[in-house]
């Protein structure tokens, strides 16, 4: 009976989600483009270029079983998104990752997601709409790969330089309605 009394109790802290960041604390808090910061409070850091480590190496097969490689995106501003259809953080950024990725296509910028220990058909159904590609994550390995990323994080979004350096990471959910200016923030830097 105990047992069953503590998972009761759990059960809305594992449905809570998988991020940092409460709803209540998801403010819209504007970045301006080219005037990054990094905020611990919301789990963005900046990475200046000097600091920047090597080139994140991920690869695999996307949903479908096709290749997929971050290095095939060098030259461009890489978006890396880590989501699962169980993680309610995630589920709540991602039309705003498919509305950015739509409205930055072709400007140099490309979309990658990593699926994390999810059911396959759940995911392909997810992303009818999403209009990039997600390496498939079967045991969290993948993300156990992006730098100072603490284990089992969910979600994370790293911003690849052009050089497929780390020069943003966000750990936990995004503040929705800052994405594309974070984006953009990194491109700006990136043409200077």
């Amino acid at each position: 009976m105990k047992a069953l009394i503590v998972g009761a109790l759990a059960l809305p802290i594992l449905l809570g989600g998988c991020g940092l960041l409460s709803p209540e604390e998801e403010l819209l808090i504007p970045v301006q483009a080219g005037q990054l910061s990094s905020d611990p409070g919301i789990g963005l850091t900046v990475i200046p270029a000097a600091e920047r480590g090597a080139p994140l190496e991920l690869a695999g097969v996307d949903l479908d079983g096709e290749p997929l490689a971050l290095s095939d995106s060098r030259g461009d501003i890489t978006v890396v998104n880590s989501w699962a259809t169980w993680c309610a953080p995630c589920r709540t950024e991602m039309p705003e990752f498919a509305e950015v990725a739509t409205k930055l296509e072709g400007q140099g910028v490309t979309f990658v997601g990593i699926n994390v220990q999810d059911d396959l058909d759940n995911a392909r159904d997810y992303t009818i709409d999403t209009p990039y590609r997600s390496i498939v994550d079967d045991d969290g390995s993948l993300v156990a790969q992006i730098p100072d990323v603490p284990p089992r994080s969910l979600p994370v979004t790293v911003i690849l330089d052009g050089e497929g350096r780390v020069a943003v990471r966000i750990v936990g959910p995004i503040v929705l309605g800052t994405l594309e200016d974070t984006v953009l923030g990194v491109l700006a830097d990136e043409r200077n």
